[in-house]
Order: C-alpha cells, then sequence, then structure tokens
C-alpha cells in the first residue's frame, strides 16, 4: 500500500500537468484605454495630431498581441483611436453607445475562450469598464490623462486581474478633476 501511494504521488503532478487549466484556457484578455488626444471643436471632435501619434503607439504596443475584436464608442475620437490597429488588422470595431457599459461586457464575455479584445473609451467610463469585466477598482482617468492603457485578464464573469501600463508619450500635467461624461 504504502508503494502504490509513493507512485501515485510521483505521478500525480504528471497527470495533473497534462490536463488542461480550464480558467487559464477560457481567459479572455482586454485592454481598455481611454481615446488619445482630442481636439477642442464641438462635441464630436476628431484626434489631434498627439491624439494621432498615441493610436500609432497602441498600434505598435499591441502589435504582438493577437487581437480578434475591436470596440470602439460611437464618437469619432474612439473610433479614430484603434483605427491604426484596425489597419494593421483588418478588423472592423464594433460600435457600441458609450453608456451602454452592460452591453459591451455582454459582448466581450461572448468571445471565445482565449480572446483578446481592445476598448477604446472615455476617461469616465475606463474604470467603470475594468471593474464589470474583473472585479477589480481601479481610479477614474482624469482630463489629462490619455496614456494609461489597462490590461485586464478574465478569468470568469466579472472575475480576473488588472495591470496598468503606461504607453506611447506621457500625458502632459493638466487638470486632476474627473471630466464630464461623454
Amino acid at each position: 500500500m504504502r508503494l502504490r501511494l509513493r507512485r501515485l504521488s510521483l505521478v500525480a503532478p504528471l497527470i495533473l500537468g497534462a490536463l488542461p487549466l480550464t480558467a487559464q484556457d477560457a481567459a479572455r484578455t482586454v485592454v481598455v484605454v481611454r481615446h488619445a488626444e482630442k481636439g477642442a471643436e464641438g462635441t464630436d471632435p476628431s484626434l489631434t495630431p498627439a491624439g494621432a501619434g498615441r493610436a500609432e503607439a497602441l498600434s505598435r504596443a499591441l502589435e504582438d498581441v493577437n487581437v480578434s475584436a475591436l470596440f470602439a464608442t460611437e464618437y469619432k475620437r474612439t473610433q479614430e483611436t484603434v483605427q491604426a490597429l484596425q489597419k494593421r488588422l483588418r478588423l472592423a470595431p464594433t460600435v457600441v453607445p458609450a453608456r451602454a457599459v452592460d452591453s459591451l461586457v455582454a459582448r466581450i464575455q461572448a468571445l471565445p475562450p482565449g480572446a483578446a479584445a481592445v476598448v477604446a473609451s472615455h476617461s469616465n467610463l475606463v474604470h467603470v469598464i475594468v471593474q464589470r469585466l474583473s472585479g477589480v477598482s481601479i481610479p477614474e482617468l482624469t482630463e489629462a490623462d490619455y496614456d494609461r492603457m489597462a490590461v485586464v485578464t478574465m478569468t470568469g464573469p466579472g472575475q480576473g486581474t488588472v495591470v496598468v501600463l503606461r504607453y506611447g508619450a506621457p500625458s502632459a500635467a493638466g487638470p486632476q478633476a474627473p471630466m464630464v461624461k461623454p
């Protein structure tokens, strides 16, 4: 009996190591960013030259990620933020209303296991999207924050981990109060 237990203790790690890790297999990676720098004109401005540069930096930063889905809100600035990725990947973004966070989260949760997505949204919504996808709270972005990307690894509905990184040129110093809703 003792010999059998010893053999089992030696073989068990090999057997368990060969089994698929369902949580890991089911993980989805979602990069959530605020739109890049926008112009001041009108209610639906385009990106500034600095914003266009940041959009290119986002595409370069995610160059080696196997992105299978792009999401952007109905505003030009979010769609232009993922435009370089769209061209590189030949992948059209899914346009979702900015305020339809629950619908966005449901669409992301419906992606196949192992999928990677990029979401371009707004400073007052990035933290909400991240929290609903992962259960992790991050601070709300300010009017001056353009260089943050939240990388969410979803391991289940409303569960996961988050890493906040910076990309592109550092954001210029500016007001530290949260911006108004889109």
